[in-house]
């Protein structure tokens, strides 16, 4: 579980938000929307760092950015692996443990027979895929998602985000996840967490997912 206590958001020597507590539980999909600059990047990165327990911050999270690029040379399982460094011996050999993990993930996430494939060759949903599969071979308790349906096309976005969700409810994996596409994106949203123009942190139960991003979006 994602547990954070009070912790305030800002760059530039100023406070965007400056009081934010919520917990996610084990496989929840969780949608954090909000105006741009109100700081869902910001927070994000916040809840990435590897000093996140002094922040206020207790869980094994890990940040998934959006812009990696598809260097070619690198294979999808080789891609994955190069994540793993900090598990890998000093040539570079993960343990068996987590090699298994590897082939789960992409077995879940439908992308098995890609393993051996060029990443400068998959497409952006496929790539998309690639980058998820760090996150659940790391064996992280939270996946940190930054418009993860960025460039994609309507049919790659929506599988994507299916895809998101069952791999959360499959292996326990919390996700948070921005996203600008509102509509596609509470499809498979359990709650979600808005960041208000004035600088307020909303979270929403299951049942009042609307009324709460309206306090991000009051035209909705």
């Amino acid at each position: 579980m994602l547990k954070v206590s009070h912790i305030s958001i800002g760059y530039g020597g100023r406070i965007l938000v400056p009081d934010i507590s919520f917990e996610i539980a084990p496989g929840e999909v969780i949608l954090l929307a909000g105006a741009n600059g109100t700081g869902k990047t910001t927070l994000l990165k916040a809840l990435g760092r590897d000093f996140r327990r002094s922040e206020g911050i207790s869980a094994h999270t890990v940040l998934i950015p959006t812009n990696i690029p598809k260097v070619k040379g690198f294979t999808v399982g080789g891609f994955i692996q190069t994540s793993c460094y900090a598990e890998s011996d000093w040539n570079g050999r993960i343990p068996e443990e987590v090699r298994k993990r590897l082939d789960e993930a992409l077995e879940l996430l439908g992308i098995q027979a890609l393993k051996k494939r060029d990443i400068a060759t998959l497409s952006d949903g496929e790539f998309q895929k690639a980058c998820l599969a760090v996150g659940l071979t790391r064996k992280a308790e939270v996946l940190l998602l930054d418009e993860p349906t960025a460039f994609l096309d309507v049919e790659n976005r929506i599988d994507v985000l299916q895809t998101l969700k069952k791999a959360a409810r499959n292996t326990g994996t919390a996700v948070l996840f921005s996203s600008h596409d509102l509509h596609d994106a509470l499809q498979v949203a359990d709650r979600v967490f808005a960041l208000t123009r004035d600088g307020r942190f909303v979270a929403s139960s299951r049942e009042n997912r609307l009324e709460t991003l309206r306090q991000a979006f009051p035209f909705l």
